[in-house]
This record gives C-alpha cells, structure tokens and sequence, in this order.
C-alpha cells in the first residue's frame, strides 16, 4: 500500500500536533500554582488526576512498543494517530477510576501543604 504522506511530513505532522496541544494547555506548575494560591481544592485534584492519566498515558505508549506489530491493520498514519488517541482514552478513564493511585496520592499530599499554608 502506498501511503501518501512520506515519513518526513509525518514527523512534521506529529510535532505540530504536539506543540499546538501544548500551547493550548496551561502547564501543570501553572494551574498547581493557581490551585494552592486560590485554595481550590476541586482544581487541585482535577490537575492531579491528570497528571497521572499523563503518567498512564506514557506507560501505555512504552507497554505498546513493546509489543509485535501485525500487517492486519497495516502501518499508517491514520493507524498510529488513532492508537494514541485510543490510548490516551484509555489513561483518562483509568485515572478517573482510581487508576494506580498516584493522583490520589499526589493530591492528598499537596491539599495538606494548602491547609499547612492556610494555618501559618
């Protein structure tokens, strides 16, 4: 199968996607920062959710490179771009559901640094 996109325009491609995804998210110092200084707790644990589903998503995309690939659905673009969206869902749900804990974790520890600040 011929594909129609050369791998340089893939490359290109997947940068501009990531930089705009990028640009259009605050980073996580950012909304931690504003969460801690308006005493948002609801902010709080939304960030660190997802910073864990950023985790997840990272371990998924190393889980999956370690796998074979097969010719069934070939190697594509469109393939590739949709795997790491379906991943991406997959480690969004996941921290949503508990996950591995670790934004549970991570929020309990900064909210008792907000509280500790509230106090002083």
């Amino acid at each position: 199968m011929i594909n129609p996109i050369n791998s340089d325009n893939n490359i290109q491609m997947r940068a501009a996607l990531s930089n705009a995804k990028a640009a259009q998210e605050e980073s996580f110092d950012e909304i931690l920062q504003r969460a801690s200084e308006n005493k948002d707790e609801a902010k709080l644990r939304e960030v660190c959710n997802n910073l864990e589903s950023v985790f997840l998503n990272m371990m998924f995309k190393s889980m999956r490179s370690t796998v074979q690939k097969s010719d069934l659905l070939g190697d594509s673009f469109a393939t590739e771009t949709y795997e790491d969206m379906l991943y991406e869902n997959f480690a969004e749900e996941a921290s949503k559901a508990k996950g591995l804990g670790l934004g549970e974790i991570l929020y309990k520890q900064l909210s008792a640094n907000i509280k500790r600040d509230e106090v002083e």
